[in-house]
């Protein structure tokens, strides 16, 4: 990787992995290995969402497995993003808590809007179930 860059130092001092993996379209039963292979690979960045519907899966695999195998969360870069259902103030914060409470962390170290699009707020229950079967947005 000579002369490719590999982070980015952010105003704040923190270094963004310039590459992360992607967990989306990524089936829960593969979620782990995913994760494991990633992590095994050199991948720092786990870009996650409560609309892909496996950030309880990614965080079991990280926080759990990869404990146990010396790389430990606080050594990890993790993004999730908030879905377009959500971007009323009284929905953010139950949003970022769930995917808290799935990846099973205490905070992000970034938390993206998804889309910058907005729309009517259906409940969690409703709007991804069918299509998530049971997705990782609030409850």
């Amino acid at each position: 990787m000579d002369g490719m860059t590999t982070s980015f130092t952010l105003n704040t001092g923190d270094q963004l992995p310039a590459i992360g993996a992607g967990m989306w379209k990524v089936d829960r039963p593969a979620v782990s290995q995913v994760v494991q292979q990633a992590i095994q690979a050199g991948y720092r960045h786990l870009d996650c969402a409560c609309d892909y519907g496996n950030e309880q899966e990614v965080g079991d695999a990280f926080v759990r497995r990869s404990s146990r195998e010396s790389v430990v969360a606080k050594d990890l870069w993790v993004t999730s993003k908030l879905w377009n259902n959500f971007h009323r103030r009284e929905h953010v914060r139950p949003a970022v808590e769930k995917s808290l409470r799935d990846l099973g962390l205490d905070y992000l170290d970034l938390y993206l809007v998804h889309f910058p699009i907005a729309l009517e707020y259906v409940s969690p229950e409703v709007a991804l179930s069918a299509r998530l079967a049971g997705g990782s947005c609030p409850t």
